[in-house]
């Protein structure tokens, strides 16, 4: 079993992990930069009653477990670590009791009381007022019950530092790799994940792939992530369906790898395959009307179509609308005239988001829009570029492909010129050859000719 965290601010390395990082960081002689997680207080140990207590399916939240929970939020706000760091622990606290809140049926009078509190707590520290009221006011958005409760691990940003690390496609360094696996060991240990990993988890293991897919790995790092993940699912079976599908994105979802295929259907109901555009530099583009920020891309992708009209350049889409008419109006009213899966259809019961379908759930996306650029020979080459970003990096790839195929022109130009002469030179040894023989033979018989006629004469 792995030890929880025991300490704030510790480094939480497995056993397990040790012996997949031991002996892994750099090249003799090379010093990775100093680094560990920085683990609050607030997440090192257990403040409040256990997570299922409260993940009950949408019942009514029974006044026993709120007047619990209520009291373990008095303890947590009013402890010397909370004090000490006031605006950063008091932001996880309050976040870890809002939390517990959304899944089950809250009264109006317990909502009441916890305003009520909150109220209170602002007024003691009003410096820090605005961590409070931004908490409060998820209490308001719980007022429904939600499916599932918000992952814990979410509002933990102990990943190294993005400047750190690449961000355009350069070779991770071996101790990059580690810390990133650091990071993420210490959050799969945190105490409000266990035997909770994947609900508490996900957003976790999301941030730890998205930053994977800025930069590339070798094969023995990519070896060593894998093995991580192996050990994990040895110690959390049930997690094997979520870790299986982290698993697949390091290895076929990272830049450098060959991009999975993909068939469906478009929006005419015709099937077609990802691989069909082999030889074509392609952006394919998770997307859905639902979402804003993926709305804000079509002008974008406008742009492109226009951009690159003579080029071999695609736009691919996935689209998520739980209606396929939704989609449909959308691209003719947005004049976005490229072809698109409609991966909703494995969710009829969806109102109007359906971004669990069978082409988003095996690119593990739930990140909308997620943007993915393929080359000519199916290599993931960027993630997630948007907008005028991702039409400069499809740009470089138009601009590397011409220049590629100069090269090969002028190679083969060069090749055809250097057989050419030795073509040449080759017939004129051959004329050389085949002149030396006929002046040797001519002297002979001439000779021949001459004596007999000197002898007549």
């Amino acid at each position: 079993m792995r030890k929880p965290l025991a300490i704030v601010g510790a480094i939480v390395v497995s056993f397990g992990l040790g012996v997949v990082l031991a002996g892994s960081i750099g090249a003799p002689g090379d010093e990775a930069p100093a680094w560990e997680p920085d683990i609050p207080a607030a997440a090192a140990k257990l403040w409040f009653p256990p997570a299922e207590q409260y993940d009950n399916e949408g019942e009514p939240l029974s006044d026993k477990n709120f007047d619990e929970l209520m009291l373990a939020l008095e303890e947590a706000m009013t402890a010397e670590e909370t004090l000490a760091d006031f605006d950063a622990e008091a932001d996880l606290h309050l976040w870890n009791f809002v939390r517990r809140l959304a899944v089950p049926e809250v009264s109006e009078e317990q909502k009441l009381h916890a305003e009520a509190y909150l109220d209170g707590l602002a007024e003691k520290h009003p410096d820090n007022r605005q961590v409070i009221d931004r908490n409060k006011s998820l209490l308001g958005s719980y007022a429904d019950p939600m499916p599932r409760m918000p992952g814990f691990g979410g509002n933990l940003t102990i990943f190294p530092d993005m400047e750190n690390m690449p961000s355009e496609g350069e070779p991770f360094e071996d101790y990059q790799v580690d810390q990133l696996l650091t990071a993420l060991d210490a959050l799969v240990n945190l105490p409000e994940a266990a035997g909770r990993l994947e609900d508490e988890t996900s957003i976790a293991f999301w941030r730890f792939g998205n930053r994977l897919q800025m930069g590339s790995t070798t094969e023995e790092q990519t070896g060593r992530i894998t093995a991580y993940l192996d050990e994990l699912e040895a110690e959390n079976p049930d997690a094997g369906e979520f870790l299986a599908q982290q698993r697949f994105l390091i290895e076929n979802l990272t830049l450098g790898k060959v991009a999975p295929n993909i068939v469906g259907t478009d929006t005419e109901g015709v099937e077609f395959a990802l691989e069909d555009y082999r030889g074509k530099i392609v952006a394919l583009v998770f997307s859905g009307q639902w979402c804003g920020p993926c709305r804000g891309e079509y002008p974008y992708q406008r742009g492109m179509l226009e951009i690159f009209d003579e080029e071999d350049v695609v736009l691919l889409g996935v689209n998520s609308d739980a209606e396929l008419q939704t989609i449909v109006d959308a691209k003719e009213e947005e004049r976005l005239h490229y072809r698109t899966w409609w991966d909703g259809h494995s969710q009829p019961d969806a109102d109007v988001v359906a971004a669990e379908g069978p082409i988003a759930t095996e690119w593990n996306v739930s990140g909308w829009p997620t943007i993915y650029v393929i080359d000519g020979e199916g290599v993931i080459r960027h993630v997630n570029k948007r907008g005028g970003e991702l039409i400069a990096a499809v740009d470089q790839l138009v601009m590397d492909k011409r220049m590629q195929e100069y090269r090969e022109q002028a190679e083969a130009t060069e090749a055809e010129a250097a057989d050419a002469e030795a073509a040449e030179a080759d017939e004129a040894e051959t004329g050389d050859a085949e002149g030396g023989e006929t002046e040797g033979d001519e002297p002979e018989g001439g000779g021949g000719e001459d004596a007999k006629t000197k002898s007549k004469e």
